[in-house]
């Protein structure tokens, strides 16, 4: 794509037939400039300039971004299959590469290749740098080169002939902008490529004979081209997301994208105001073990960026304490001083039931919590009271002192064996999170703080209320009750909520509805939203015409009914 002039050298600026050209691609370069750079962003970005005395060229470099053409476009990754010999490719236990980014691979049936995939809407930019030349734009196009990776060598070459044949039509225009808008629309139609692409490891034709680890290693660069591929697509899809208006899953109000969080581990949204009511009631309520995605059958867990952006400095610190005191609580392996209450990490030999605490230097059983007692049996609260009667007993001629500090030490004693035997009492630990639990009250069928339901009697993990019917555990503790009264399933929480509402405000009964699916009555809300979520089945409907809302609810409301009256 290089012209000479006729003395045989490279043109220059200085050259007063280029003048004109000069002019031309600085005004080109500006309005570039001013179409393609935004304040956050530098799409069009100058590398060199011509400088006051007409030396130099303008090199540029421009990342144009493909516009997609489907929602989703599959990419299959290829990679070779490291060889040392015949043997070894036909080897069926192979390890697959592992490039940590949730990507399966799988043999291909010939073996000589890992298969896998992997979806993204946007692709990543390509590369086109460019130099202007004197010539440009009255007789030749701007020098340019074309990268990107996830394109094989044959399809930049056609690409750079495009680009040619828009430059021929051109008829000595300024020609960049029609390049880069070509490029970003008509790009992936040209090579053919909508729903699917395959993304191969390319070599140079020197390396087409040579062992690909001897080139460069090949999982690191495949892996860096896929980690900015999807890294790309997610931060377009995060500015799509915040572009668009969306319904929140909790309070069903149709705010700005700006205003939302989203749980990447899962497809949930909820906005600012939700999720901090939501952090601030669990942490208030110590639950930090419960701060999990609040849609219902949902287990994803809330990132600690989500908590520290809603709650208060005080809170988010309440919150780490807690989290932090839960996690080691539920550890088999810490335990507690008995003199200091400190935190201790108790021997590894668990036949041992040794912990050393290193604040108070105390060396307890973490069986009884006394002095460790290495190789004997721990002494029950009742052998330890004989033991020291009958230490008492055997000393003649006791001085008043000694007589009162085995006094004072049987009193302890006999107190501490009460305390225990009350919290023996009251007390139980949770089959799954090993939290303690006291119970001051009510049935049977605990609900612990970590979601999960135990049986007080027995200790078990239950699901419902089937366990109290047909095993020996009673639901109501010092009453027998026979399993056909046993209730199948206590009235829900929400149930009784909406009861109470109506009891105290009985002009709330106009609000009332019952879901199309399950008949459970439901309230609609003083926000005057006629989109209700039944609280049962989470059916979406329509308080005006009581139908099932089946698609969108937006769509819905388009039509006769309107969303809010």
């Amino acid at each position: 794509m290089e012209k000479n002039n006729s003395s045989g050298l490279e043109p220059t600026f200085k050259d007063k037939n280029f003048a004109n050209n000069l002019q031309e691609q600085s005004d080109e370069i500006t309005a570039l400039q001013s179409i393609f750079n935004a304040e956050d962003k530098e799409k069009f970005k100058v590398l060199a300039t011509v400088d006051s005395d007409n030396n130099g060229l303008f090199v540029m470099l421009v990342d144009v971004c493909p516009l997609p053409v489907c929602d989703a476009v599959h990419i299959e990754v290829a990679l070779p299959v490291e060889q040392e010999n015949e043997m070894a490719a036909a080897a069926s236990k192979a390890e697959p590469p592992n490039l940590s980014y949730d990507i399966q691979f799988s043999r291909s049936s010939s073996g000589q290749n890992w298969k896998g995939s992997f979806n993204v809407k946007y692709l990543s930019p390509l590369n086109l740098f460019m130099t202007f030349p004197p010539s440009y734009p009255s007789s030749d196009p701007p020098k340019f080169q074309l990268s990107c990776p996830w394109l094989s060598q044959a399809q930049l070459e056609s690409l750079h002939q495009a680009l040619d044949k828009l430059w021929d039509e051109g008829n000595q225009m300024p020609i960049v902008y029609t390049w880069i808008n070509w490029l970003e629309n008509s790009l992936l139609s040209h090579l053919g490529i909508s729903d699917h692409l395959i993304l191969r490891l390319s070599l140079s034709d020197d390396d087409v004979n040579t062992k690909v680890d001897e080139v460069f290693p090949w999982q690191e660069h495949i892996g860096q081209i896929i980690a900015s591929m999807k890294r790309y697509n997610q931060e377009q899809l995060d500015i799509e997301f915040c572009q668009n208006i969306h319904e929140c899953q909790l309070c069903y109000d149709k705010k700005p994208g700006v205003q939302f969080f989203r749980i990447h581990e899962c497809p949930h949204i909820f906005c600012h105001d939700c999720m901090k009511e939501f952090c601030e009631l669990h942490v208030r309520d110590g639950t930090v073990e419960a701060l999990r995605c609040p849609d219902r059958g949902c287990n994803s867990l809330i990132p600690p960026y989500i908590v520290q952006a809603v709650l208060s400095s005080q809170a988010y610190k309440r919150w780490e304490k807690l989290l932090l005191q839960k996690t080691l609580d539920a550890m088999s392996d810490t335990v507690y001083c008995p003199r200091c209450t400190s935190l201790v990490i108790a021997e590894a030999e668990e036949e041992l039931h040794l912990a050393h605490c290193t604040v108070c230097y105390y060396a307890f059983c973490t069986e009884c919590e006394r002095s460790w007692h290495q190789g004997r049996q721990c002494q029950t609260d009742d052998e330890v009271l004989e033991n020291l009667q009958q230490q008492q007993q055997g000393r003649n001629a006791l001085s008043e002192a000694e007589q009162n500090r085995f006094l004072e030490l049987r009193r302890k004693l006999e107190e501490e064996k009460e305390a225990k035997n009350l919290i023996k009492a009251r007390m139980k630990t949770c089959p799954i999170c090993k939290i303690k639990i006291e119970k001051i009250g009510g049935c049977n069928k605990i609900t612990c703080k970590c979601g999960n339901f135990f049986c007080w009697i027995c200790g078990k993990q239950i699901h419902g209320y089937s366990h109290f019917q047909s095993g020996s555990c009673n639901l109501f503790p010092n009453i027998e009750t026979a399993a056909a009264d046993v209730p199948a399933r206590l009235p829900p929480d929400a149930l009784l909520r909406i009861q109470a509402q109506l009891e105290v405000n009985p002009d709330l009964a106009n609000r009332r509805c019952y879901c199309p699916m399950c008949k459970q009555v439901s309230l609609k809300g003083r926000d005057n939203n006629n989109h209700i979520k039944c609280w049962n089945c989470k059916t979406n409907f329509c308080f005006l015409c009581r139908q099932r809302i089946t698609g969108s609810v937006p769509i819905h409301y388009s039509g006769p009914c309107v969303q809010h009256s």
